[in-house]
């Protein structure tokens, strides 16, 4: 099995190839270059002499710099990880297959910029998972007002054509063939449990309006490996799964919530989850960053912000091995 846990900037996706050959994708963002914010992150993070004059000469003139430009003056101070279009990458990977199930984590854009630049493709999707809301955001883009509609559209259980696609809700402990079952209804299938969310912390999350609460936090086990990705919770939501799994979260490679910002650690979770690696999808933000704290727990912290993609993998009858594009 593999894990590719690609760089697409401020946003997620993970593609998973799994024993049986099935291909599971959560959430896609396909950002082809940095946003602002982040771009000033990596920027203010960036030890050049030349960086900080660039960008302090366009502050003092009172000059918005764009991600692109300041792309350009990251990659002079010695920045050069480039963003992965997941919609490419995809095509470059698995010419020809389908998505077996899309898992949309949570109902933010970050999670879903990409949704019909993966139609137009026509890669076809055959399962998604979706959570109830009702939650309308406000639309940046152009662009972002057609992934909704995408996104609504493919939750309705449209994707090429109404009907084709399979649509499910599911909430933490339930078992069914394919995602944690065989056919008989043995254990195994893919591997997938499902943490959270529960149908209480659903409720929680619509009525107080924090769609990050929403998310699937998954479990995954494959040849002994184990897993978690942890969508974007926030800290109510891991309290909930500490409370009801406690010493059982241990794992080996935990995707940090919500891009490894402050609000999605919960200390006595990571405590018990005691990774080997935490891997960050963006993460380092001064301000609101969990970095050092997931150190204290865990071994490695790998940032895709500095790693690129990375890439896990998890053989039958040998010891996994996790890859990065950039060694940094």
């Amino acid at each position: 099995m593999k894990i590719h846990f690609l760089n697409v900037g401020h946003g997620d996706c993970t593609i998973i190839e799994h024993d049986s050959g099935r291909i599971t994708m959560i959430d896609i963002n396909n950002g082809d270059s940095l946003d602002d914010t982040s771009a000033q992150e990596i920027a203010d993070e960036t030890p050049s002499s030349y960086d900080n004059a660039q960008l302090a000469l366009a502050k003092a003139l009172g000059i918005k710099l764009s991600g692109r430009l300041i792309e350009g003056v990251l990659k002079t101070a010695g920045y050069n990880v480039q963003l992965t279009n997941p919609v490419e990458y995809f095509k470059q990977h698995f010419p020809g297959r389908e998505i077996f199930r899309y898992i949309q984590s949570h109902p933010d854009l970050d999670h879903m910029r990409g949704l019909n630049a993966l139609w137009r493709e026509g890669i076809a999707i055959r399962n998604v998972w979706d959570t109830w809301h009702s939650k309308v955001p406000d639309f940046k883009t152009d662009n972002d007002r057609i992934d909704w509609g995408r996104y609504q559209r493919l939750r309705n259980g449209e994707w090429r054509s109404p009907g084709d696609v399979t649509v499910l809700r599911y909430y933490r402990g339930m078992h069914r063939p394919y995602f944690n079952q065989n056919a008989d209804l043995t254990d195994g299938g893919d591997g997938i449990h499902i943490l959270a969310p529960t149908i209480e912390t659903n409720t929680a999350a619509n009525t107080s309006k924090n769609h990050n609460n929403l998310s699937y936090v998954l479990y995954l086990v494959a040849n002994g490996t184990r897993i978690i990705l942890g969508g974007d919770a926030e800290a109510e939501v891991w309290e909930s799964i500490h409370d009801y799994y406690g010493s059982n979260l241990k794992c080996d490679i935990l995707k940090a919530s919500h891009h490894g910002r402050d609000s999605g650690y919960y200390q006595p979770a990571v405590a018990a989850m005691k990774p080997e690696y935490t891997i960050v999808s963006v993460g380092k933000k001064p301000s609101t960053d969990a970095s050092n704290k997931y150190r204290a727990y865990s071994n490695n912290v790998w940032s895709t912000r500095w790693k690129g993609d990375i890439v896990v993998n998890i053989p039958a009858y040998s010891q996994p091995t996790i890859d990065s594009e950039y060694d940094r």
